[in-house]
């Protein structure tokens, strides 16, 4: 992605705050684009936020199946994508955080020094917590970069001392990006050099436009299945208004919901235009909580590379978007956005969206990744 290779030859660690096999969100599309642009990756999935669940216990089991690194799928960075399941504990506890520094991060270090990481790597952080903190110390990176891209501060279920140990990761950071206005404002009051990037949509994600159908009965909502996170009565509302609704994406958790909803297993990220080739609208229908609101779906651009009409919540970081995205705040309004795209769907607003995703694409929001963090290099060097 860059003409003369700046990433060639280095290093790349990514501290997630998701596994590999989740929807597809930003932290693979930087972890692809970096190896993309010649750099080794290691990518670290999950180290945890909150507390444990029993709804979580598949996802430990998959976690403790899979504890041996191994290479990314086959696609843009495969060879140059390590891929490490960390065997650590949430910071929830004191104990927990004791247990962790002493005994399972030093392992954890070790894995990924054997995997050929060298100290003074770029390091990207998703989580300000105490696991994330202990890393970075055990491993040494060169730069830090912070990607704040969730709300952490309206999460239910935050850490007690979340103000401090952002604190101390920001002190860290030469770096921060953020993903949504809110977000944004947020960091730029705490930290000098703050970035507002998304990470865009890339060219192999565009469906040829067409001509508005001729009725819009297909709804299609992909991504993560995840309750407090998703609207669940709009998804209702619109199934019992005899709309079809299918939910595409990794099952978290989901209330009882009309038997006509269809639950579509997650598919390959680079089989995701094709999935959504036969669905007339698609859905972000999130819940209106603190935590939503910081949210910029990570999917948008995607969706808006479809050309087809998307009916959403009004999230703050969606509202600059109305003329593309048309807003339900109610699940009566989801209904009522869906009867009238007929009448209010043009082959102008198609193409209108195209060209908003266009702006936005992949290789275009990776430079401005990249120029930011030249800057930072050159700086650190002076």
């Amino acid at each position: 992605m860059s003409g003369d290779r700046f990433f060639a030859g280095r290093q790349v660690l990514i501290l997630s705050s998701v596994d590999w096999s989740a929807a597809w969100q930003r932290h693979h599309a930087l972890a692809e684009a970096f190896a993309d642009a010649g750099a080794e990756v290691f990518f670290v999935e999950n180290t945890g936020f909150r507390g444990l669940r029993w709804s979580d216990a598949g996802r430990v089991l998959g976690r403790l199946a899979r504890l041996s690194p191994r290479a990314a799928e086959p696609g843009p960075g495969h060879g140059r994508i390590h891929i490490v399941s960390p065997l650590v504990l949430p910071p929830s506890a004191a104990a927990f955080r004791w247990f962790n520094a002493a005994c399972l991060l030093p392992v954890l270090a070790a894995r990924l020094r054997r995997l050929g990481l060298r100290p003074e790597a770029l390091a990207l952080a998703y989580l300000p917590t105490a696991t994330t903190l202990a890393l970075l110390d055990a491993l040494k990176p060169g730069r830090v970069v912070y990607d704040c891209v969730d709300n952490f501060f309206g999460h239910p279920s935050a850490p007690g001392d979340l103000q401090d140990t952002e604190a101390a990761l920001l002190r860290r950071a030469g770096l921060v990006m953020a993903t949504s206005p809110l977000l944004f404002e947020a960091a730029r009051a705490k930290h000098p050099n703050v970035l507002l990037v998304h990470h865009g949509v890339s060219d192999d994600f565009f469906l040829p436009a067409g001509p508005p159908p001729r009725s819009y009965r297909r709804c299609c909502y992909f991504g993560t299945i995840r309750g407090g996170e998703l609207d669940f009565e709009a998804i209702a509302a619109l199934a019992e208004a005899g709309f079809e609704v299918s939910l595409l994406g990794p099952l978290k958790d989901a209330p009882p919901l009309p038997a006509t909803v269809r639950f579509i297993p997650t598919v390959p990220h680079g089989e995701l235009p094709g999935a959504l080739a036969s669905y007339d609208v698609l859905l972000l229908p999130y819940a209106d909580t603190p935590y939503t609101q910081g949210t910029f779906p990570a999917k948008i651009y995607e969706c808006l590379a479809t050309g087809k009409p998307i009916v959403a919540s009004p999230l703050p970081s969606l509202k600059p978007l109305a003329g593309l995205v048309y807003l339900a705040s109610a699940p009566g309004d989801f209904v009522r956005a869906v009867r009238g795209l007929s009448a209010a769907e043009t082959e102008e607003r198609i193409a209108a969206r195209l060209a908003a995703a266009r702006e936005h694409a992949a290789s275009a929001q990776f430079k401005k990744i990249e120029s930011a963090l030249r800057a930072l290099y050159e700086r650190c060097e002076n």
